[in-house]
């Protein structure tokens, strides 16, 4: 249907064209058709697509026009023989699924679906789409950020910001330190990204596309505002050459602000759950980083307190000791080096995370013991959500193997139970392990089942697919009898020596051969080998009722086949009668199995 969208005058007008000038478009229309038939550069041109052309155009005068944004000077001017409907690029079809695609994978946003893409909301200029790929891929930018901000903020905070550095920044100025400047680098971007946040629609709870700046500003307000805005201030800018005393400490814990971004990271990150190789991964890493934090802190209590102490007992002169570089009061780069320092405060915390706790690096002071405490405590909940997970994980993963061994376990009590002779036994083994090699224990009809019927025609279609595009009795058949033969298809695997069909079997069914080759056997004499693309059973439409195989069908090779029953295809073709006449004549049965001679006999 060609559907415009005319203003009210441009309906009025069309409303009273006369009968000429429906003529006239009509038959423009056609010669249109007639020259696209001939123009080799056309898109997607066929017969029906000239036939729907020129039925459109012809009933112009019965249409409802409808223009968002219409011209009328343009459309004035414009001969009325150029309207023609042109169907769009493959070419450019491709590239925008690819890109949606791209951008699905991509997308850390838990709202990002396929349909919001179907409404084309008008939006305000400078307003960034949420599913759009420059939006994804700015996501995984901040992510990349925001995961360099949980490693080395608290890193910074702990191990560099002390005493020493302060002086050396009052004598180099602000860029003395390379990670200064990447900070500074950080909170530009975390700022640039509340500016992108405050333009970046978002979804409602009716499933709708917002895009007015008004309410995406206050659904931002509402939301992540305040964790950004906190997050992206830089702190140690504001604060710099204070000359506090406290400016040091002050500035090592408002750093650690920027860690609240990590709660939107984690929010994010839930859409990857389903995937155990993605959760162990993420498990692993949470581990590794709160053993990391952990051990920052560890080191700052440490750093602390000893200055204060009369006798040196915490860990970092124990440290001293055994490496043997000892603290000088007077010299302030005496004792270990920050490597020795963070090393040892990660081992400590690892090691006591994972319950193992070695004891050469322990706690001495009140304060330290009651910090390890702490730490035992978080790793004792770690450890069961952590590795309890990875469990799950890993059964998981071999789910498939077990379920084989399970359903083997019962065919083979099966046999047991009911005495099952030793080659039938035999056959019934290969048969199962075939079918779940083939299938890997998926119940196709059972799965189907929990889909609604359009869908369910929908994957059949797909499924059986060659068959309907090779077989030559299915040509001229329409999309919706397609649809239904495809519903009635069934899929059959037949290992080799299985017989498919015995002497005297009644023929209630058509069968189609995909893959492999099977023959046909007449008192154990071989009459014929049929293989890929051939059928055999019995001309349906010639007999009122199913006869009875002349013959035994046994497969040579692993086989596959489409069949369908006597009834099933009869149903179908008596819904589509035209079809029905065209199929009947199309079809090339490669062996008749019907036994003419035992039904006059019999």
């Amino acid at each position: 249907m060609f559907i415009l969208n005319f203003e009210d005058l441009a309906l009025l007008l069309a409303r009273k064209a006369n009968k000429t000038l429906h003529q006239r478009l009509t038959r423009a229309a056609f010669n249109s058709v007639e020259r696209s038939k001939t123009k080799s550069g056309f898109l997607n041109s066929s017969a029906d697509a000239d036939l729907m052309r020129y039925r459109t155009i012809s009933q112009i005068p019965q249409f409802t026009l409808n223009f968002v944004e219409f011209n009328l000077e343009k459309h004035r001017s414009a001969s009325t023989t150029e309207i023609e409907i042109v169907a769009p690029s493959n070419a450019f079809e491709r590239t925008q699924n690819v890109t949606e695609k791209v951008t699905q994978v991509l997308s850390l946003g838990a709202d990002v679906l396929p349909e919001y893409k179907l409404q084309a909301p008008r939006i305000h200029r400078w307003t960034i789409l949420h599913y759009s790929p420059f939006k994804a891929v700015w996501d995984w930018l901040i992510l990349l950020l925001v995961i360099y901000t949980a490693v080395f903020t608290p890193y910074s905070a702990a191990f560099l910001l002390n005493d020493q550095e302060e002086e050396r920044t009052w004598e180099c100025g602000y860029s003395c330190n390379p990670l200064d400047i990447v900070d500074l680098i950080v909170d530009i971007m975390f700022i640039v990204d509340i500016v992108i946040n405050f333009r970046t629609t978002y979804v409602n709870a009716n499933d709708e596309v917002v895009s007015h700046p008004a309410k995406i500003a206050i659904h931002y307000f509402k939301g992540w505002f305040l964790i950004d805005m906190v997050a992206a201030i830089p702190f140690d800018l504001l604060i710099y050459r204070t000359g506090s005393d406290e400016t040091t400490t002050l500035i090592g814990l408002l750093k650690t602000a920027r860690l609240l971004r990590l709660v939107r990271v984690a929010r994010k990150l839930d859409r990857y759950s389903e995937y155990g190789a993605a959760v162990l991964f993420l498990l692993m890493c949470t581990f590794a980083l709160i053993a990391h934090w952990l051990a920052c802190i560890w080191y700052a209590i440490g750093n602390v307190e000893r200055p204060y102490m009369e006798h040196k007992i915490g860990w970092l002169d124990n440290l001293a000791n055994q490496i043997g570089k000892s603290y000088n009061d007077t010299d302030m780069a005496s004792g270990p080096s920050i490597k020795d320092k963070y090393v040892t405060a990660l081992y400590f915390t690892f090691s006591s995370l994972t319950s193992v706790g070695f004891g050469n690096v322990s706690p001495n002071t009140n304060s330290e013991k009651i910090f390890s405490i702490c730490v035992m405590l978080i790793g004792s909940l770690m450890y069961a959500s952590i590795f309890g997970n990875v469990s799950a994980i890993i059964q998981r993963l071999y789910s498939g193997t077990a379920r084989y061994h399970t359903q083997m376990l019962r065919v083979k009590e099966f046999i047991r139970f009911h005495q099952i002779p030793n080659p039938l036994r035999q056959r019934l083994e290969e048969y199962f392990q075939h079918a779940w090699s083939y299938t890997n224990g998926i119940d196709m009809n059972a799965v189907l089942k929990g889909f609604p019927e359009c869908l369910q025609a929908d994957i059949c279609l797909h499924l059986n697919r060659t068959l309907l595009q090779n077989c030559k009795a299915f040509r001229g058949a329409t999309k919706g009898c397609l649809r239904a033969l495809a519903m009635k298809f069934k899929t059959t695997h037949a290992p080799p020596g299985d017989t498919l069909v015995h002497y005297g079997d009644v023929l209630t069914t058509l069968y189609f051969i995909s893959r492999g080759s099977i023959e046909i056997l007449r008192d154990d004499i071989v009459v014929a080998i049929l293989g890929k693309n051939d059928i055999f059973g019995e001309p349906i439409s010639l007999y009122a009722r199913p006869g009875k195989s002349n013959a035994d069908v046994r497969a040579l090779t692993y086989c596959d086949l489409h069949k369908i029953q006597r009834e099933d295809l009869l149903e179908v073709l008596d819904m589509y009668p035209t079809f029905s006449d065209c199929f009947w004549s199309n079809l090339e049965i490669t062996f008749n199995l019907r036994d003419v001679r035992r039904l006059h006999n019999g």
